[in-house]
């Protein structure tokens, strides 16, 4: 999933998911050569922390 979908699927902006993936809060499975390359997240990952999230 891209950063956007999971952007939406966590309901944070595009700064805090990269300020979580620097913090090791979330690891994507996938980035792209160069230094502003798009990340890729597993589907499963972001649903899991979105859960767990909610639950808090």
């Amino acid at each position: 999933m891209t950063s956007t979908e999971a952007c939406a699927v966590l309901k944070i902006d595009r700064s805090t998911l990269v300020r979580w993936v620097r913090a090791g809060r979330i690891a994507p499975t996938y980035k792209y050569p160069r230094s502003n390359g798009a990340y890729l997240f597993d589907r499963v990952a972001v649903e899991a922390l979105a859960a767990e999230r909610r639950a808090s």
